[in-house]
């Protein structure tokens, strides 16, 4: 296993997008992406947890400390943000499985299973292994903000869940499996830590008849979807057959809006799928943006574009004050304003204080995805009305 790279092609990781889109895998092949910021970030956050975990400390005790996040990055040094988020993730853990010890505790197991593939390979943040109550637990960390991860179905957990079970030879001992997500810092209606649950024998049929396949699928397939799996496909900056074929199909739903006059006018099916396909576009133009950016940097030309500034907001010197004072006096100072939520959070025991003054007010209503975490609002006017017991 040691000789193994240390992501697989065929990954738990990327599971949500090879799973629908085979294609990918062969697009993405010799793709190399720089490590971002934002998962940079999400390394050092598992690094700290995990050390917290083996050698049960708090994350708090990190703070200040300067982490190796094995990448071409700089080491990241560990702020409060950062060790409140791991520290929601160690509570949630060590909350759950209070009785954890070496024999049924894993904390970031690796395993190989060449006998059902040979690349179905991988490592699980935490495993709990309950032989009295036949019940494995599989723990994921996500540090991330901006993509909010759901649990149920979750591919990355399942796949990970049978990685463990093959590894530890515990088919016949375990028979439920409850996958956790861990995402302390993106907004769910849930809350930040989520489990749900599957039988074995659910996992062992999505196993042999969804996970195998499409992993030898992946392997020989051109086949193509796009997505939001498009989002962090690393060959959404290539020409992926579906989505030259979504730009076509975009491009005739502009011009039936043109012939028509308006988008009032298409249908609710069509306005579903403009969306969808705009969505699409989205993610190719942040990748288009990002190959301009870096080939203007290296002193190409790209037609109609070029590097400027970027924009910023006026920031007095730092020896401003006492001459601010002395001409403006105390009008020179802003006057004592509450700080927001998101600040007060930040100082000691303010999660405590604005979980019982902070609300979020109502803002009105917003279009979103079928797959958003946060429910359907009902217009029609019988939701207006609440019946009446007795009477018709």
């Amino acid at each position: 296993m040691n000789n193994l790279p240390q992501h697989s092609p065929l990954g738990g990781s990327g599971a949500y997008r090879w799973i629908p889109c085979p294609g990918s895998v062969t697009l993405s092949h010799g793709v190399e992406e720089d490590e971002s910021e934002y998962a940079a970030l999400g390394t050092t956050a598992h690094i700290v947890g995990e050390h917290c975990l083996k050698k049960d400390l708090d994350a708090w005790e990190w703070i200040g400390g300067l982490i190796d996040n094995y990448s071409d990055t700089p080491d990241i040094r560990v702020n409060k943000e950062m060790a409140d988020a791991v520290q929601v993730y160690l509570n949630g853990v060590r909350s759950a499985h209070p009785n954890r010890n070496q024999s049924n505790f894993f904390i970031e197991k690796r395993f190989h299973r060449p006998d059902l593939h040979k690349y179905f390979y991988g490592q699980s943040d935490v495993a709990y292994v309950d032989m009295e109550a036949r019940q494995l637990d599989i723990w994921d960390l996500k540090y991330g903000v901006g993509i909010i991860v759901e649990v149920a179905r979750n591919p990355q957990g399942m796949y990970y869940a049978c990685g463990i079970l093959e590894e530890l030879d515990l088919w016949d001992d375990i028979d439920k499996v409850v996958i956790h997500i861990a995402q302390p810092r993106g907004f769910h209606f849930d809350g930040p830590l989520r489990e749900w649950e599957i039988s074995v024998d659910d996992l062992a049929e999505w196993l042999h008849d969804t996970l195998l396949p499409a992993m030898d699928k992946a392997l020989v397939s051109c086949d193509t979807q796009s997505g939001e799996h498009c989002r962090f496909c690393p060959a959404r900056g290539r020409a992926c057959p579906q989505i030259l074929k979504d730009f076509d199909e975009l491009e005739i739903m502009i011009n039936e809006i043109d012939e028509k006059g308006s988008a009032a006018k298409l249908t609710n099916a069509q306005v579903g799928r403009f969306m969808d396909l705009l969505d699409v576009a989205k993610i190719v133009g942040a990748a288009a943006t990002k190959t301009a950016f870096a080939r203007l940097s290296a002193g190409k030309k790209i037609p109609g574009r070029k590097l400027i500034k970027a924009r910023s907001n006026r920031e007095f010197k730092p020896d401003t004050e006492d001459a601010a004072k002395a001409k403006f006096g105390n009008r020179a100072y802003t006057e004592i304003k509450l700080k927001s939520p998101a600040q007060i959070d930040e100082m000691p025991e303010g999660k405590t204080f604005t979980a019982r003054y902070a609300f979020k007010p109502d803002k009105g209503l917003t279009v979103g995805k079928a797959s958003s975490t946060r429910p359907a609002v009902d217009t029609s006017n019988k939701s207006l009305f609440k019946p009446q017991k007795g009477k018709k």
